[in-house]
């Protein structure tokens, strides 16, 4: 179990056309809290699009509950799966607020393409969350707003105890004075460049 302050780490790059080869996300290195609900990043994951030198990383402590996922979808997606890749890219997108909803959930198709997730998956988990996401995407605005933290911070992760949970270490968190950062209010270039980009399916 793991996480880390907000310290948002977007490396951007590049444009959208490049000589680079295309490669799928890989696999994140995860471990979940107790309830099974919840789950931390160990290590940054990073996600380069398509042929492109976009790239997007997302924090190690990063807590993940793939909550942009609606419900009825979540029994297909896996931290370590093949859909969870994206998923996760997807939900601190979802956090961060730096893209337009849209933009996020494109770019989690993108990611699904890219990971070989079937036709039939991807599309009911994109239109789900086309339809369905602007709760999930106002909750994390209303948490961030509050200071809720979302990232543990680094020196943090090895010490959380075995049986904690996701909600009661994240209000230790905050009680100690771990804010999550405020948003940069730069939008990365990678947010309108990936509603262009096409990725080999």
């Amino acid at each position: 179990m793991w996480t880390r302050l907000m310290v948002i780490s977007i490396v951007i790059a590049g444009s959208s056309r490049s000589m680079l080869a295309q490669q799928p996300p890989p696999p994140p290195v995860v471990q979940p809290f107790n309830d099974g609900a919840y789950w931390v990043l160990v290590q940054p994951f990073t996600y380069t699009i398509g042929q492109t030198s976009y790239h997007i990383t997302v924090p190690a402590g990063f807590v993940t509950d793939f909550a942009s996922i609606p419900s009825a979808l979540r029994g297909f997606l896996s931290p370590t799966g093949q859909e969870g890749r994206a998923a996760i890219i997807h939900d601190y997108l979802y956090w961060e607020h730096s893209c337009t909803r849209e933009q996020a959930d494109w770019i989690l198709r993108l990611g699904m393409i890219e990971s070989r997730v079937s036709l039939v998956t991807r599309q009911g988990v994109y239109w789900s969350v086309r339809a369905a996401g602007e709760a999930a995407w106002t909750a994390n605005a209303a948490e961030r707003s509050r200071g809720l933290p979302r990232v543990i911070p680094v020196a943090e992760i090895a010490t959380i105890p075995a049986l904690t949970v996701w909600p009661d270490f994240r209000q230790q968190l905050y009680d100690r004075g771990i804010r999550a950062v405020p948003p940069a209010g730069q939008t990365p270039p990678y947010c309108a460049a990936a509603m262009t980009i096409v990725v080999n399916d």
